[in-house]
């Protein structure tokens, strides 16, 4: 019989709050737990560092410019050096990061794996935040730094293969391995229950239509569009609402808007209401710019909910044209996204079948259940090397 898997699981997050980086270190860590594998956790790490490289953020902020100190040798060797002394009390036979950055400058013989959903190189340029208005020392520092990180590990496993063929081009494309991140619920429900509470819902109200837009930033996440885009539909003759959950938009807003807010998951209260916006709705609407995957499309997937959404980042690998929803072409106007809803509400059957869709794919494909398990074969495998 040979030994229990021995993983040491990395993030300088702290991987037991629900809130930190959308849930995915959490989610994670909690179904790893669960297989058949012995879990060390090396979360949260120090990031002392960050006071000894204040005086390149204040550089920064007088030139108009934004730095990432973790991307700095002096905060790389930090976290290898954290993870080092943790393994030497707490030997593992494979490192598993949740981020290429703590692993960049690791110094060990274990096998080492990055789970990530994305790689700097397509991030700057692309994202909002702190990838926009680099410097050059900063690019260049960033690309290095993800570089590294991608000679030193074994595999490379990433959320989409938007992030994966980045990866491939800078890196031996064999190691290169595709896990999709899963709903941040757990849903007890089943095929049967969504045939018979959401399609059924679509037969007898056709003309009404419930949106649901989710958010932090407004902007990116095409917020105004979605405004937009239901106010088309009422104009149509399709009474719609668009419920906002996540973010406060500034500004007058329709009466058919309806701002929830922020929602935490860590919460029952939170859990519930999320349970009944998800139930009550008919479409997910995310006209985002840009996306690395979507963990809200996995959930609208959970409860039947077809998502449409802009082909972009990782988001074609969590919305499946035809199967889950519709991707439609980057930089679509409102007016797309409402007769792309409008055609899917006149006909039944296309909506059951996209609902039905929705929730087969979260079975199979978009929960962290299946991605856990076939993430441990590999850790299973790089022991082996």
């Amino acid at each position: 019989m040979t030994d229990k898997l021995k993983i040491g699981f990395v993030s300088a997050w702290d991987a037991s709050d629900i809130t930190a980086r959308s849930g995915v270190p959490y989610h994670m860590l909690m179904h790893l737990k669960k297989q058949n594998v012995q879990v060390e956790v090396f979360s949260p790490l120090n990031n002392a560092f960050k006071c000894l490289l204040a005086p390149a953020k204040l550089y920064a902020c007088l030139i108009g410019r934004n730095v990432t100190l973790v991307q700095f040798r002096l905060a790389l060797r930090s976290y290898a050096s954290q993870i080092e002394r943790l393994m030497r009390k707490r030997p593992v036979d494979v490192i598993l990061s949740t981020n290429s950055i703590p692993v960049s400058l690791l110094n060990c013989r274990q096998p080492v794996l990055i789970w990530a959903d994305a790689v700097f190189h397509q991030m700057h340029g692309y994202y909002s935040g702190a990838y926009q208005r680099l410097t050059r020392a900063g690019i260049r520092r960033g690309q290095w730094q993800e570089e590294e990180a991608l000679s030193r590990c074994t595999f490379a496993v990433y959320s989409s293969e938007w992030a994966a063929n980045a990866a491939r081009h800078l890196t031996d494309p064999r190691k290169v391995v595709v896990l999709p991140f899963g709903a941040g619920i757990s849903v007890n429900h089943s095929l049967q229950d969504i045939r018979t509470w959401r399609c059924s819902k679509r037969r007898t109200a056709s003309h009404r239509c419930e949106l649901l837009f989710f958010g932090i930033d407004w902007e990116r996440k095409g917020g105004t569009i979605a405004v937009e885009t239901a106010r088309l539909l009422n104009k149509s003759g399709i009474s719609t609402t668009l419920k906002v959950v996540g973010c406060q938009p500034s500004g007058p807003l329709p009466d058919f808007v309806q701002v929830i807010g922020f929602l935490n998951k860590a919460t029952r209260e939170g859990r519930s209401l999320l349970d009944k916006l998800f139930r009550s709705a008919d479409f997910l609407i995310l006209p985002t710019t840009a996306e690395t995957n979507g963990i809200v499309f996995c959930e609208a997937s959970a409860y039947g909910v077809p998502s449409i959404a802009c082909e972009t980042g990782g988001v074609p690998d969590y919305v499946r044209t035809g199967v889950n929803g519709v991707c439609l072409p980057p930089k679509s106007l409102p007016a797309d996204f409402a007769m792309t809803i409008r055609e899917i509400l006149s006909d039944p059957a296309r909506y059951e079948e996209l609902s039905l869709g929705g929730f087969r794919e979260y079975e199979t494909r978009l929960n962290w259940e299946s991605s856990v398990r076939a993430l441990v074969d590999i850790c299973s495998e790089a022991r082996k090397t």
